[in-house]
């Protein structure tokens, strides 16, 4: 009886932990000896118990005698950067959920209770926390509405309660002020350098996602060099831009000092979290091409090649027809891509919230955009009411013309940013993977023969820069499709 008593009064005080220190109770994981990578692989499945580190990147489990390179969290956390950390991951490889612990833990500093039992939790140094006082960290996104969607909900997890919020649910700027007197800006790589600028000391700058202009990294960095006991700049990513600067700095040229480099970089494989299914990591990329699987898997830089949508499938991306005539379940909207000598093309999509169909095309030359845009209302006229049109943002003429003479008013496609050419191809990828149910989020119908064509002929360039770049010819119809699903990312986030 006294045991059970024990063990009731232990379990009330785990939960009062986790309801106010969720921080003390926060594992960073590390590999589990259960892993599942194909008929072809030769391994056993595993006994599911956690591997034991042996060597930097090396785990063994002693009751299967297997020995092998994983990656870990827990593992990456523990060697930190002098003044930078690359994590760079694949997709549900926990890199974000490290760099939300890291930030609070910084935040709250050393000295308090929970801080230290994260660290004492998670066999790391006192070094990963090098402040003993509270102090103030920058979390950055892309975006304000990436803030609120991915960065700002993974710091709530860890906050101590009596955290106070200002703007933390706005489209803005926002701050979580800490019981101690410790601060976490949520920031937006949207809102430029200069937003950096000015403030002050910060114990941690955590950017998570490739920020794709590099002075932010700078300007981060500058604010993190001010402070004596700073952790630096933690950037967080999968590496789907092809070789950027960051893959320069942490990889290719890192800084040195002492022989050794003070930009350290981290990968981390969604195949080694023992929390994720490695079966259905596999089944979601299995109709990526091999350099997508290598970002997307492993955290690995990779120059893409070959056709630009290698995961269109003909077979599982292809509908015969789709019934459009309940309207309370699809959205219809119009996306167009401008175009005289080259195509002027109009794409008819169908939303249901989750599924993109294609379900109707125009495409046209040597017209004017007057004459493009009546023979729209005239072909498409049995779709309307359309909910919205999308139209390429640098015609900003075309899109007037359309609005003023023709009556369809438009939003402007985002083209910037997140939604920059390679940023929204890979949007469109997204929706062409398998979900765990083995379903995409895009189809095209069959009687689409123009974008159909240009799935099959739209290719990478080769680059001797290590940018990815598409080639400029079979792309119309394919941006104008990249428009909407950009648009609906954009739109959705703020909703």
């Amino acid at each position: 009886m006294y045991a059970l008593k024990e063990l009731i009064d232990k379990r009330r005080q785990l939960q009062l932990i986790a309801e106010n220190y969720p921080l003390a109770l926060a594992k960073l994981w590390v590999p589990h000896c259960q892993r599942y990578l194909g008929e072809t692989q030769d391994r056993p499945i595993g006994c599911r118990q956690p591997m034991k580190q042996i060597g930097k990147g090396l785990y063994h489990c002693q009751t299967c005698n297997i020995t092998e390179k994983r990656t870990s969290q827990r593992e990456a956390i523990s060697q930190l950067g002098e003044t930078a950390t690359s994590l760079f991951g694949g997709n549900r490889s926990g890199k974000t959920i490290a760099g939300a612990m890291l930030a609070v833990a910084i935040a709250s500093g050393r000295d308090e209770w929970y801080v230290q039992q994260w660290l004492d939790l998670n066999d790391l140094p006192d070094e990963t926390v090098p402040n003993r006082k509270p102090c103030t960290v920058i979390a950055s996104a892309l975006s304000y509405a990436d803030a609120i969607a991915y960065i700002r909900d993974k710091l709530v997890l860890f906050l101590p309660k009596g955290t106070k919020f200002r703007k933390w649910g706005a489209n803005d700027r926002a701050t979580a002020f800490l019981p101690n007197g410790g601060k976490i800006y949520s920031m937006s790589a949207d809102s430029g350098r200069k937003k950096y600028q000015g403030l002050g000391s910060v114990g941690l700058a955590w950017l998570d996602e490739e920020h794709t202009e590099q002075g932010i990294f700078e300007e981060c960095l500058i604010r993190c060099v001010d402070m004596k006991e700073s952790k630096g700049v933690l950037m967080t990513l999968t590496p789907l831009l092809g070789i950027t600067w960051s893959h320069e700095l942490f990889i290719s040229n890192p800084p040195m000092k002492n022989g050794k480099p003070t930009f350290v970089y981290h990968q981390l494989s969604g195949l080694d979290n023992p929390y994720v299914s490695s079966t259905k990591m596999l089944q979601s990329i299995q109709h990526m091409s091999e350099e997508s699987k290598a970002s997307r898997l492993y955290g690995e830089f990779t120059n893409q090649a070959g056709v630009v949508y290698n995961e269109f499938d003909r077979n599982i991306h292809i509908l015969d027809d789709l019934d459009i005539s309940n309207r309370d379940t699809y959205q219809i909207l119009l996306s167009i891509d401008f175009g005289v000598v080259n195509p002027f093309s109009c794409l008819v999509i169908a939303y249901n919230g989750e599924s993109l169909f294609v379900i109707d095309e125009y495409y046209q030359t040597e017209k004017t955009t007057l004459q493009n845009g009546y023979a729209i209302n005239a072909k498409f006229h049995r779709y309307k009411p359309w909910d919205f049109v999308i139209a390429d943002s640098e015609s900003k003429d075309g899109r007037m013309l359309l609005a003023r003479q023709c009556g369809i008013e438009n939003k402007p496609s985002p083209k910037s940013g997140k939604y920059g050419l390679v940023s929204s191809i890979n949007l469109v990828k997204q929706k062409l993977c398998l979900n765990a149910e083995g379903k995409p989020s895009l189809y095209v119908l069959r009687k689409c023969k123009n974008l159909l064509k240009e799935f099959r002929q739209y290719r990478w360039a080769k680059t001797t820069n290590g940018t990815d770049r598409p080639i400029k010819k079979w792309d119309h119809g394919l941006d104008a499709l990249r428009y909407c699903v950009s648009w609906l990312d954009r739109y959705n986030s703020h909703l």
